[in-house]
């Protein structure tokens, strides 16, 4: 600032001197500037006179510095002549010390190669130490550290130890892989199907020597553990250093044969995976997954198969061949095989995702080697050590678990397709032709998938071009091959080869026979099957094979097959119209049977038939609950088909053959809505129906006589009504006592049904609020020749059972309708017996003076006629009907046959003495033969034969005392046409004396006293 300061009054007194042009001002401002340069001068002076000392003394100083620095450059002269000295000298050794350091290079290579050269000499011989003992682990990183020495291998001296050692490589791959598949397939095998012994012997047998095998494999561990450590010690390479120390403790010197699978699993894995050949393992199990899981079954097969032979031995019993419990226990079993193979499997895919990501327990101790090796160097600061090289894990190609249960589904599909028989390739060895017929009835297709390659034995090919002058088929040779292969489950299986017309045969062994009905002996282990997958593992609705074919075959294919199948055993398929159906339609069961099922009278071998039908649709029912609805449907077609055949063969008995359309009248009565509705109110009717089903039992025993005889005159006054309208002839009527007796057993047959049928529909229409009731649906059931476990099914399966009410009143109302059959034909045999009776009496009263002048007092031959008539109906109807039936059907014929006689006395013009004796005679002939029907007297015909006997008094006045004494017997009208018909017998000269109006109204006085004491 100061020196600008200056410059600035300089400058400023410069411009004043330039622009002033004043004189005086000029010279003012120079005397101005001369003061203060004199002023400066001397303040100059006086600075430089104060610091001459200081200069001085800087001087002196710089002068110093001046000598030290040119002695320095001296002495660097020096130095750098030192140097170049030096120099001159290390270039003059540098080519002696390279020459060194070459030699001691090679030197050390050599002793290195020389090593690697003994210790590759005894690697094959550590190697089968290590495979021997099955040190996987061990063997693979061996090989890869002899890998390393690639160079020393090209020596021709070596040749042969290096083609060892890649035979060795590739057998140790080899024998991993098995290993592998081992552990993955046949060990679960082995273990459940060791476990599934029939006996306890056998049981106590393998308990005992397991036992004993743990302890001697405790004390062999032990000493394994001393020997391989000394072995191991003796032998042990300097190049294992490094790779021992990345080898885990738990696989340090152990024998995985005898530690956990989950141990001997991580022991392939990274040995296969250390040896680069993981994923082409894993690729090569992936291809044979699912013919291990067929071989499963292969070997389940035998199992079971050899377990049943020995225990029919033991028993002494014969082999069952065709027992679907084995097929239950081949299932259940292979299912648990399954689950296990699963397990290892999703445990083997656990340890591929840990090698894939660097944390498998040898990749993780060699990081934490590898780590601890370099921080120890660097501590340490010697570099001398060759540094360990990183050995490295193949990253493996992890496939999805879902794969392995759609192979599952798969096979377990597979083998349900076999003995399901699905495709019609069983024909079993046996000399009975029809069990051969009838079990090829399958359609004729090629099977969907071909499992004969791993449960089958080929017979060997035999050329259809070679003539065959002699058949074998009779000789004991060819019978004893043929118990040989029944014993050994084995069946005979045509198949036709895709590339020649040839066809050839193959034996299939098989733990029962296939058949399509087999899905109802194993649905609920399959149901179960499917449940466990579903809970192990949630897959989407497309990959749930399993599930889809079983619902599959059973909608598509069991369940119209089997209705089928029912239909033809129950004769339905093939009846028609034709007198020779009709009459196979009339077959009755055999007396055996007949007595078994503690029936006193025949029924139709036809509704047998049809009965066992619906019950093993009942039985299907209780197999597969979720098709309930099917079923019932079919048991109500059933019922529906079998009711019409029954109509038909009805109509064929009741109508008229020369005018087809119209029958007889007992039947066109019945088929009247009307007239069947009043029939069906009737007291006698409504009595046995509630007798029938065992109700109000107490009041019919207390029932007085005028109950019974208020409802016999009501059912005879109706019958009488509907009798009395037209004449009849013998067409009208049933004549015919084979008829009788076809209409009494189809009644029998179809009643007999709908009681049997009701206890199973009770069940079912109880089923819709609580399934358990399933449990009672098989009341008689018997599927198969032998006892099923799989009647006994878990309450879980009922659960699923799906009927709806819609179907069970279908079901309801064929069963009302097969009762509505039933009772218009016991009202048809009910109205037959009377008009038989009618019809006879009318030709009795047919000539109104047939009595007016008989001389013979015998028994009239319509009488007899009648009597004969019923003495068969007796003997038809005993015999096809029950004797409550058999006993409503007679019950108050006595009054209805007395009612008759008694109200056909006006029908007479005359009667004589002899008249009445043969009246009264007709009548006790009637009652003896009723005595005889129903092992009783019958009082309504001693009524009759008392009405007649009243025509011997001589005077009408008897008649009234005996009203007056013992009461009416008889209606008004009774004794009227008593009266009239005693006028018009009575001589011409006698009849001025009997005032018939008179009489009339004493009568009427008599009946009516009442009525009289009011007049």
């Amino acid at each position: 600032m100061e020196r600008q300061s200056t410059t600035f009054i300089l400058m400023k007194m410069l411009r004043d001197l330039n622009f002033n042009t004043n004189v005086e001002a000029r010279e003012q401002q120079r005397r101005f500037v001369k003061e203060r340069f004199q002023r400066s001068n001397t303040n100059i002076q006086r600075c430089i006179t104060s610091s001459s000392a200081d200069l001085t003394e800087l001087i002196t100083n710089f002068s110093d510095i001046y000598t030290s620095i040119e002695q320095s450059k001296n002495r660097v002269e020096n130095v750098r002549e030192r140097l170049r000295e030096c120099k001159n000298l290390l270039l003059l050794k540098r080519q002696d010390i390279r020459k060194l350091w070459l030699l001691t290079s090679e030197q050390n290579a050599l002793v290195r190669i020389y090593q690697n050269l003994d210790e590759l000499k005894y690697i094959p011989s550590r190697l089968q130490f290590y495979l021997n003992k099955r040190l996987y682990i061990h063997a693979s990183l061996l090989l890869i550290k002899a890998k390393e020495h690639q160079e020393l291998r090209l020596i021709n001296a070596l040749s042969d130890i290096d083609t060892q050692i890649k035979e060795e490589r590739i057998a140790l791959e080899d024998q991993l892989r098995i290993e592998l598949i081992d552990q993955l397939f046949d060990k679960p095998c082995r273990d459940i199907l060791g476990n599934k012994n029939l006996t306890s012997t056998t049981t106590n047998n393998l308990t005992n020597k397991t036992d004993q095998n743990s302890l001697l494999r405790t004390r062999e561990n032990r000493l394994l553990r001393k020997q391989l450590d000394q072995e191991f010690e003796e032998g042990k390479l300097s190049m294992e250093s490094h790779l021992l120390a990345i080898i885990p403790d738990k696989y340090m010197l152990v024998d995985i044969r005898y530690q956990a699978p989950d141990l001997y699993l991580d022991v392939l894995l990274q040995s296969l995976s250390i040896l680069s050949n993981l994923n082409v393992t894993l690729d090569f199990i992936q291809k044979l997954f699912s013919e291990q899981l067929y071989r499963c079954v292969l070997r389940t097969t035998q199992h079971i198969i050899d377990n049943n032979f020995i225990l029919s031995n033991n028993s002494n019993q014969n082999l069952t061949v065709n027992n679907p419990d084995c097929l239950r226990d081949l299932l259940e079993t292979c299912y648990e095989q399954f689950k296990l193979i699963v397990k290892t499997t999703e445990y083997l895919l656990n340890m591929l995702k840990l090698i894939q990501e660097r944390q498998a327990p040898l990749q993780v101790q060699q990081q934490e080697y590898l780590t601890c090796y370099k921080q120890h160097d660097h501590k340490s600061e010697q570099h001398s050590s060759v540094p360990p090289n990183e050995i490295h894990f193949e990253i493996p190609f992890i496939f999805s678990i879902e794969l392995v249960w759609e192979t599952l589904q798969q096979v377990l599909s597979d083998v349900l397709n076999e003995y399901i028989d699905y495709n019609n390739t069983l024909d079993t060895l046996t000399s009975n032709s029809s069990s051969t017929s009838s079990s090829t009835d399958y359609a004729n297709r090629p099977s969907l998938i071909d499992f004969s390659q791993y449960l089958t034995k080929k017979a060997p090919p035999r050329s259809q071009q070679i003539a065959r002058i002699f058949t074998f088929a009779q000789s004991a040779q060819f019978n004893s091959m043929t118990s040989y292969l029944q014993e050994q489950n084995r069946f005979v299986i045509k198949q036709k080869a895709s590339t020649t017309k040839t066809s050839s045969i193959t034996y299939k062994q098989y733990v029962c026979k296939p058949n399509y009905r087999n899905v109802t002996a194993v649905h609920d282990v399959l149901q179960r099957i499917i449940e466990d997958i579903d809970i192990q593992y949630k897959l989407h609705p497309t990959k749930r094979i399993l599930d889809r074919k079983l619902t599959e075959f059973i909608r598509d294919c069991f369940i119209g097959r089997v209705i089928k199948d029912i239909r033809e055993s129950a004769q339905l398929s093939s009846l028609t119209s034709k007198i020779g159906d009709q009459n196979r339609l009339m077959e009755l069961i055999p007396l055996v049977l007949q007595k078994q099922l503690q029936l006193p009278v025949p029924i139709l071998q036809s509704t047998y038939l049809i009965f066992k039908s619906c019950e093993e649709l009942c039985a299907l029912v209780k197999c597969l609950p979720t098709y309930a609805d099917d079923f019932c449907q079919a048991i109500a077609d059933l019922l529906f088909k079998h009711r019409e055949y029954c109509n038909k063969l009805f109509l064929s008995i009741v109508e008229k053959a020369d005018t087809p359309g119209i029958s007889i009248y007992s039947n066109e009565w019945v088929k009247d809505p009307d007239i069947n509705r009043h029939l069906r109110t009737l007291p006698a009717f409504d009595t046995f129906i509630r007798i029938a089903k065992q109700q109000y039992k107490s009041d019919e025993e207390n029932d007085n006589v005028e109950n019974i005889r208020f409802r016999q005159t009501k059912e005879t006054e109706t019958l009488l009504i509907n009798f009395s309208q037209n004449e009849m002839n013998p067409e009208d009527i049933c004549t015919n006592s084979k008829h009788i007796a076809d209409l009494a057993i189809i009644h029998e047959s179809l009643d007999w049904l709908y009681c049997k049928l009701l206890y199973y529909f009770d069940i079912l229409d109880k089923c819709l609020n609580d399934p358990r009731y399933l449990d009672a649906l098989t009341q008689t059931t018997v599927t198969s020749v032998f006892t099923s476990r799989s009647a006994k099914q878990n309450l879980s399966q009922y659960d699923q059972l799906k009927i709806s009410r819609v179907n069970l009143e279908i079901f309801s109302n064929a069963m009302k309708t097969i009762l509505t059959l039933s009772y218009d034909i016991l009202l048809v045999l009910f109205l037959e017996i009377r008009l038989h009776c009618f019809y006879y009496l009318s030709l009795l009263f047919r000539n109104p003076l047939s009595y007016s002048y008989t001389i013979d007092t015998d028994p009239d031959e319509n009488i007899m006629q009648l009597n004969r008539d019923l003495t068969r109906l007796q003997e038809t109807l005993s015999s096809s009907l029950n004797e409550k039936k058999f006993s409503f059907l007679f019950q108050g014929l006595g009054f209805v046959l007395a009612t008759i006689l008694i109200r056909s006395a006006s029908r007479f013009n005359r009667i004589s003495e002899s008249g009445v004796t043969k009246m009264c005679r007709n009548i006790f002939t009637i009652e003896q033969t009723l005595a005889q029907i129903r092992t009783v007297g019958d009082a309504e015909l001693m009524r009759a034969h008392q009405y007649y006997e009243l025509l011997y008094t001589t005077k009408p006045e008897e008649i009234i005392n005996i009203i007056e004494e013992h009461g009416p017997e008889y209606t008004e009208q009774d004794y009227l046409n008593l009266l009239q018909l005693h006028h018009r017998s009575f001589a011409a000269y006698d009849k001025g004396s009997f005032n018939l109006n008179k009489y009339e109204e004493l009568i009427k006085n008599a009946l009516n006293p009442k009525s009289k004491g009011n007049k």
